[in-house]
């Protein structure tokens, strides 16, 4: 069998790409929400980075690009209803995302809610119902999937932000009594930026509530039907839970 030089030519000449067969789907860090997402010089690390490695491990024509731009909840939300995100990691369930993507098979993991406050403050929560009463301004994440329940209270809720960091420090400056968030996040920041001594935790948790893998209604063809059948591998092993205990323990 003879070979064309020029054909040997130009294959040679061709640059490596992906197989046919794989499928690229484009997704956005969330800022400021670690141990979720982390991103320090440059490289994203966290939860959903973990999950997102080891759904390419279990289905190996997957690929996930994206994962050290980090934007607002706000931006991924408009990227999946445009079309420009494919795919988010553990976000909450609403109305506005079911409009927009699919959550794909079980919860991913459980987040709880709770309120972080000056070390001082004598006040004791145990439910929402003492925070309603309390009448306080809270502090939240600007986009977070809670605000319309706190507000739909009679909660005050300031949510000019989505610097968490901000947020804690709103508290000490007296710009809100309490920071509304879920308590890995609150834990890592109050922790990361050494402020143990000046913000604690509240006890109560006030809201338990799971989080999901989604994929954008105007994702490629396919990408649902593939990603939740990797994610149903990493359910079974127990991966998804190990990445998850591996994040959040203190």
């Amino acid at each position: 069998m003879t070979t064309n030089p020029l054909a040997a030519l130009l294959l040679a000449a061709m640059p490596f790409t992906a197989s046919a067969s794989t499928l690229t789907l484009r997704v956005l860090g969330q800022e400021s929400l670690p141990p979720k997402w982390i991103l320090r010089e440059g490289q994203p690390s966290g939860v959903c980075p973990d999950i997102l490695a080891a759904l390419e491990k279990a289905e190996p024509n997957l690929r996930f690009i994206g994962k050290a731009d980090f934007r607002s909840i706000l931006v991924i939300e408009h990227g999946l209803q445009a079309g420009t995100v494919d795919v988010a990691c553990a976000l909450l369930d609403t109305g506005h995302r079911r409009a927009i993507a699919r959550p794909l098979g079980k919860p991913l993991y459980i987040v709880r809610q709770r309120l972080a406050a000056a070390a001082t403050d004598p006040a004791v929560v145990e439910n929402l119902d003492d925070l309603v009463r309390l009448k306080p301004l809270v502090n939240t994440s600007r986009g977070a999937a809670y605000i319309g329940k706190l507000r739909s209270l009679g909660i005050a809720v300031d949510d000019s932000t989505g610097d968490n960091v901000v947020n804690l420090k709103k508290i000490l400056a007296g710009h809100g009594r309490f920071f509304y968030m879920n308590e890995e996040t609150l834990s890592w920041l109050i922790r990361d930026n050494k402020l143990q001594d000046r913000i604690k935790l509240m006890p109560a948790v006030l809201r338990e509530d799971p989080v999901y893998f989604w994929v954008g209604k105007k994702a490629p063809p396919g990408a649902a039907q593939m990603v939740e059948g990797a994610l149903a591998k990493l359910h079974a092993s127990g991966e998804l839970a190990r990445i998850y205990e591996r994040w959040t323990r203190p």
